[in-house]
């Protein structure tokens, strides 16, 4: 009898340790922010199979309210997918304000993240802050934006690159039939020159007779100022008129339809079925970025020393030259001019053609006269 009981005693003992042992080991989420957390599912991390190279690891994405902003949802799908290839645990927290960035930087370092993402400017004083603070704790990053911190790699892009291809659009689209070029920009900033200089300058590697007016928003989100600034450029007779005055764009696009001018976007495809007037959009391809970052983090051949990425690197473009589009191209561009600029694109994404530097806008501006 007393066998039996002993037996049935070490048989409860051994149901509440299996029990015990089926808790979540993905430890505590981020306070201050809203945190999303999924555990990847690609690949045998199974004792019995080969582990990823990430099993075990986490990686971190902090960011602004997502929304439908394709600048953070193409980053997300950048994350989520590498997530898969590699094997870490993503989690992405999104931050109601700037104050809640080095909150939720500082959580997820505290946590054993293996990186800590800044998805954009707004994530920089966090950064910075908590990178000075905990050096050793994680591995930071900050996507288009840069800081001085040598903790921190930043990750820029050669936003010309992909402006200059705009400019041979535009060119090729207006044919000849104005030599005055449009732009409708966020602000009027040393920083936003390299878009406005490679613009210029494709336009008038096609134009040499090419004559520019620019206006500025001063919003990051004012389709009503963006639009007046368009339809006044049109009345100096500005045929293509560029738009990158961000959620302003929208502004340029309604002004285009009405005067039948030509335009192109910013950073996505903004090209439209219903708007034959959108001939293209410069593109800042943020999926391309996360993915180059985590390939570079697990190939073993990461640093933290900045890094400025363009054509080369799938990250920056134009549609119909380097990214495809689901909408009809303009019949204002014939095949050979896009093979054109496709040669072009090509030859900057060699080296041949080098942009990483360009003269200042006094420098430029004196050139022209």
């Amino acid at each position: 009898m007393k066998k039996i009981l002993a037996l049935v005693l070490a048989l409860a003992l051994a149901m509440s340790l299996a029990a015990c042992g089926g808790g979540n080991s993905g430890g505590s989420q981020p306070s201050g922010g809203d945190a999303q957390q999924s555990q990847p599912s690609g690949g045998d991390q199974s004792s019995g199979g080969s582990e990823l190279p990430g099993a075990g690891m986490k990686i971190g994405l902090v960011c602004d309210k997502i929304g439908v902003n394709p600048f953070l949802t193409e980053m997300v799908r950048g994350l989520n997918e590498t997530a898969e290839t590699y094997g870490f645990t993503p989690t992405v927290v999104e931050c109601a304000d700037t104050a809640a960035f080095e909150d939720n930087i500082r959580a997820l370092a505290a946590e054993g993240y293996d990186m800590i993402i800044g998805g954009g400017w707004a994530a920089g004083d966090g950064l910075d802050k908590i990178a000075k603070e905990l050096p050793d704790a994680s591995n930071y990053v900050l996507i288009d934006s840069e800081i001085d911190n040598d903790n921190v790699k930043c990750i820029s892009y050669r936003e010309q690159e992909g402006a200059y291809l705009i400019g041979l659009l535009a060119a090729y689209t207006v044919d000849g039939e104005s030599h005055m070029y449009g732009g409708v920009h966020c602000n009027e900033s040393s920083s936003s020159w390299k878009w406005r200089w490679g613009y210029q300058a494709g336009i008038l590697s096609v134009d040499p007779d090419a004559q520019f007016v620019f206006n500025y928003t001063n919003s990051y989100s004012d389709p009503a100022k963006a639009k007046e600034l368009a339809l006044q450029q049109f009345e100096q007779g500005c045929l293509f008129i560029n738009g990158a005055a961000a959620a302003g764009d929208s502004g340029v696009y309604e002004a285009a339809i009405e005067k039948g001018f030509y335009t192109s976007g910013q950073d996505i495809d903004e090209t439209n079925a219903d708007n034959p007037y959108i001939v293209s959009s410069q593109i800042k391809d943020t999926y391309y970025t996360m993915k180059n970052l985590i390939d570079e983090f697990y190939s073993g051949s990461y640093s933290k020393a900045d890094s400025t990425w363009g054509i080369a690197e799938g990250t920056i473009g134009a549609v119909y030259v380097t990214h495809e589009s689901p909408n009809p191209r303009s019949e204002r561009l014939t095949d050979e001019e896009i093979d054109k600029i496709r040669a072009v694109a090509e030859q900057i994404g060699s080296g041949e053609l080098d942009f990483s530097t360009f003269p200042t806008e006094e420098e430029f501006n004196a050139g022209k006269k």
